[in-house]
């Protein structure tokens, strides 16, 4: 099943930063480690889920 986390993608944007990499305008944003997004944590960057999973997350 697609994840509905991160829409099939795998990867979420990083709210934190709002996808530029920046906390704050002042240092790296080290929940993505800069890179403005991070592995979603319900599927494991790989976008799909598995059935009971995917009935947790709805």
């Amino acid at each position: 099943m697609k994840c509905k986390s991160c829409e099939g993608i795998g990867m979420i944007k990083c709210d934190a930063c709002s996808g530029e990499g920046v906390d704050y305008g002042i240092s790296k944003c080290s929940k993505c480690s800069g890179e403005g997004e991070y592995t979603c944590s319900t599927c494991e960057g790989k976008g799909k889920v598995g059935f009971f999973a995917w009935l947790k997350s709805s």
